[in-house]
């Protein structure tokens, strides 16, 4: 196949088969789009943020495994940025679209380097994040969405636009320099060698020392609780009811260090992450309890949402509730999730939830017909501190 290209005011548009006039014939390319009435590149008021519109029936056209794919080409300070739409491979309920940069012929990455971005607006011009898992490639960036999202969510007038932005830095790498640790830095060190430690909790069985001024500037709760009028504030050691020792090691590791542990750290599950959320709330660490939710939306399974979903409901936690329910709206997942005794005892401890899993699936399978599940009795579960 052929492809050629035409120099326009938005940039460089490719086309398929039959060139216009003023086309030349392009020495690279992918497949792509059946013609610029699938997309537009739309210039915006800064010098490199565009965006890219796509009309959304011609999405439906395509396949995951042959095109055409829907796919435009433009220039942005002197790089050739690709941008596809293509369902993914493995499930045809999502879509993909993949921003990526190149240098123009015969010319290098040497000495530069190109960090691009892309985000979905949605039917406000506002970015829209939920449902949507996005991650940086070598050469540019990725994001997913799954189509009742962008349905619901992005399309207007049949269009759905990504907001893409391409930032160059020249001269690099930077020169080499010396790393001067920081604050957190030495505060995790004397944490790790148990350095000048004044403060000690009993945690299921495991004590753990701490540093009582740390703790009182990361947590409102501890500062009332070490330097207040409670009881705890003249006691060497104090003990903690109603959590894991792994759990308030892994808040201690938050407090220190400012980070969670690795998201492929297999050992750090998303039943980990639930009871660890639970504890950031209950300590008044904010920043945690956004990371573990954040970390928790893009975690949801098969095996995990009914526990997450109940988590949610249980502490009001509305957008990791919302991020259960939309994942319950697929009809194959809720096929598996539905028969298990874990989903029924969610339905009886809190009907209103179930009420409403039914009621968003039923909005997304106008026409098919929904059984109520019969639940039998529950055995009584253990609350999430534990």
């Amino acid at each position: 196949m052929q492809f050629y290209y035409c120099q326009t005011d938005e940039g460089l548009m490719i086309l398929e088969k039959q060139p216009i006039a003023g086309s030349t014939k392009l020495a690279r390319g992918y497949i792509m789009g059946k013609s610029n009435e699938d997309w537009q590149i739309i210039p915006t008021a800064d010098a490199l943020p565009f965006q890219f519109r796509v009309r959304y029936s011609a999405t439906k056209d395509i396949h995951p495994h042959g095109g055409p794919y829907v796919h435009a080409t433009t220039v942005v300070a002197g790089f050739l940025c690709d941008l596809l739409c293509c369902p993914l491979t493995s499930d045809e309920g999502w879509l993909k679209l993949i921003l990526s940069v190149s240098p123009r012929l015969n010319e290098t990455f040497e000495g530069i380097k190109v960090i691009a971005n892309m985000v979905l607006l949605d039917k406000t011009g506002s970015p829209s994040y939920s449902g949507v898992d996005e991650g940086t490639l070598a050469d540019g960036f990725r994001l997913s969405v799954r189509r009742e999202h962008l349905e619901k969510n992005c399309v207007v007038d049949g269009y759905f636009v990504a907001q893409c932005s391409v930032a160059i830095i020249k001269d690099w790498p930077p020169p080499p320099h010396t790393i001067i640790p920081d604050l957190c830095h030495d505060l995790a060190k004397m944490w790790n060698q148990q350095d000048l430690t004044d403060v000690s909790f009993s945690v299921d069985g495991v004590t753990f020392s701490a540093h009582r001024l740390v703790l009182a500037a990361r947590s409102p709760v501890f500062r009332a609780e070490l330097y207040g009028q409670m009881a705890e504030s003249k006691m060497a050691s104090i003990a903690i009811q109603d959590m894991r020792a792994s759990t308030f090691a892994s808040m201690l590791h938050y407090m220190y260090h400012d980070s969670l542990p690795s998201p492929d750290d297999e050992f750090f599950t998303s039943h980990d992450i639930q009871h660890l959320l639970v504890a950031a709330d209950r300590y008044g660490l904010e920043m945690l309890q956004q990371a573990c939710e954040e970390r928790l939306c893009f975690r949801i399974a098969v095996d995990t949402v009914c526990s997450t979903l109940e988590l949610a409901e249980e502490n009001t936690y509305p957008r990791l509730k919302s991020r259960c329910l939309d994942f319950l709206t697929d009809a194959k997942i809720l096929s598996m999730v539905a028969t298990p005794d874990e989903y029924i005892h969610l339905a009886h401890s809190f009907p209103s939830l179930f009420v409403e899993v039914r009621e968003r699936f039923k909005e997304k399978c106008e026409g098919q017909r929904w059984f109520p599940i019969k639940s039998p009795v529950v055995k009584k579960r253990k609350r999430h501190g534990r």
